[in-house]
């Protein structure tokens, strides 16, 4: 995937809606569900080391993101109520849509 060079100039965790708005320096905006965003989890436990031990996420349809975390300058790392609490959403990722 190629960088696309912006950065998120606010990120918004709506904990009544469950949404995560997040704004970008070129005025591009993303709005993400948690539901969404913890079903696409990037981390190895949910999408493993290869692509034949990729799992499929059932049954957050209810979670909620309690805190979100800047790591450097390329991603956030978001907590959710489940638990879990290891995925980094990279700011590319997150830019483009696809998680």
């Amino acid at each position: 995937m190629t960088q696309v060079g912006s950065t998120p100039i606010a990120i918004r965790n709506m904990l009544k809606t469950g949404i995560v708005e997040i704004d970008w320096d070129d005025g591009h905006k993303n709005e993400f569900t948690h539901d969404f965003l913890r079903v696409h989890c990037p981390c190895a436990d949910c999408v493993g080391h290869t692509p034949a031990q990729a799992k499929v996420i059932v049954g957050k349809e209810n979670v909620r993101a309690t805190l979100i975390e800047q790591v450097g300058n390329y991603a956030i790392r978001i907590a959710f109520d489940d638990g879990h609490d290891t995925g980094i959403y990279t700011f590319d990722r997150l830019y483009a849509g696809m998680l």
